[in-house]
């Protein structure tokens, strides 16, 4: 099988010369996967030289035409030779095969409303302003629970985690203190959705996504929790010469876009790689301090290299400036910087372009699949051994200032 490609201006055509049998569709999915990676979501797959084509093939064909329309971008067959013209046929995917008309043909997809770009060394952003003004925000806890002084203290109580609230700490779902004592662990929340990492063994993120009257409540042992609504959707896209963009640049960014010292983010991003730690136990069973050295080591997982690589992210946090009432929370970014950061990983999957809304952006993450894991994220800054920062190709954050 040749594998080939040619950009124009309208779009990424890929062509293939040979049998597109169990033999080679890894191969041509591995081409195609990788163009939507890039960033190209309008492919056409040139045919003409196709010999062969099994049910193998047929369903890395249908596969990217779904993931495509399903991101509002645009997927088509042109010159299908006579025998591929006639397997689509038999199984009623004809409609795949374009004209040839040229750019105007009916099913080039609408272009996205454009917003307004800015730039920076390593990417540039499309800036789309929202109807939100900001959130309010407050901390609950303190650094001390997490050496040894969860006894005594009180929950603040169950909270209700809605469209318009924003959370992120250590915490369960669940509707009593009692009960989610035990499974204590890494927890975001944005959009009506909530996820937590139990710290109980669990090997997978527990989530639930708010539908109908049906509102995912849960209690946080520390962390912060903000109401309100975002001012801000930018659209990131890294530099071809940088690749990647860390988090401490997006945080960066999202602080001076939102003007004020501290910010809320939520971002979906396509992800190179997470670095961060998560609990292996919940600091609610901790009677002493177990965070010390070598203790540490029993309560705490740390990424020794980037981990949850090639995945599509959700990262909820918070960025300030020194000064912060929420500075008892926060923790050293790059740039100077200093911020709190959750992030729940899932398998890869693209995002729309362009301007898109929060909620139905979550609902396509958790369609039909759980997060793999999660992670208090860190900046590992420790010379030759450190695993430096989280690192990002392309995504969107939804900025919301906080408001005093």
């Amino acid at each position: 099988m040749e594998i080939t490609r040619e950009k124009s201006r309208e779009f990424l055509t890929i062509r293939l010369a040979g049998r597109l049998d169990t033999s080679w569709c890894d191969s041509v999915e591995q081409a195609l996967t990788q163009a939507v990676r890039e960033g190209e979501h309008r492919i056409r797959l040139d045919m003409e030289r196709v010999a062969y084509i099994s049910s193998a093939g047929l369903r890395v064909v249908l596969t990217l035409y779904k993931q495509l329309h399903a991101i509002k971008g645009s997927f088509g067959i042109v010159n299908p030779s006579p025998l591929v013209r006639s397997v689509l046929s038999m199984v009623n995917m004809e409609t795949l095969i374009e004209s040839q008309a040229g750019p105007g043909q009916a099913s080039a997809p609408e272009q996205p409303v454009a917003g307004r770009l800015v730039s920076s060394p390593k990417a540039g952003y499309e800036l789309f302003p929202l109807s939100g003004k900001g959130v309010r925000a407050e901390s609950i806890g303190t650094d001390s629970l997490l050496h040894g002084g969860v006894e005594g203290t009180t929950s603040p109580g169950v909270i209700r985690f809605d469209h318009e609230t924003v959370a992120i700490g250590i915490g369960a779902l669940g509707a009593t203190a009692a009960d989610c004592a035990p499974r204590f662990g890494e927890f975001l929340a944005a959009g009506g959705v909530s996820v937590f990492q139990p710290a109980d063994g669990s090997a997978r993120p527990d989530f639930m996504v708010s539908e109908g009257t049906l509102v995912p409540e849960g209690h946080l042992l520390l962390g912060l929790v903000a109401h309100g609504g975002f001012s801000m959707l930018a659209r990131f896209q890294a530099r071809d010469d940088a690749r990647t963009v860390g988090l401490g640049e997006l945080a960066t960014t999202a602080l001076e876009i939102a003007g004020t010292p501290a910010a809320v983010i939520v971002a979906i991003t396509e992800t190179a790689g997470l670095v961060g730690a998560a609990l292996r136990q919940s600091p609610a069973s901790a009677s002493v301090d177990n965070f010390g050295f070598p203790q540490i080591r029993d309560w705490l997982s740390f990424t020794s290299e980037r981990a949850f690589r090639d995945s599509t992210s959700l990262v909820v946090g918070v960025v300030a400036r020194d000064g912060s009432f929420l500075q008892p929370l926060l923790r050293p970014l790059a740039q100077g910087l200093q911020g709190h950061f959750h992030a729940a990983s899932f398998p890869y999957r693209p995002l729309q372009k362009g301007l898109v809304e929060l909620r139905p952006t979550l609902d396509s993450l958790f369609e039909g699949r759980a997060a793999q894991g999660m992670l208090h994220l860190l900046h590992d800054s420790r010379e030759f051994t450190g695993a430096g920062e989280s690192e990002f190709p392309r995504g969107a954050l939804w900025i919301a200032p906080v408001l005093p």
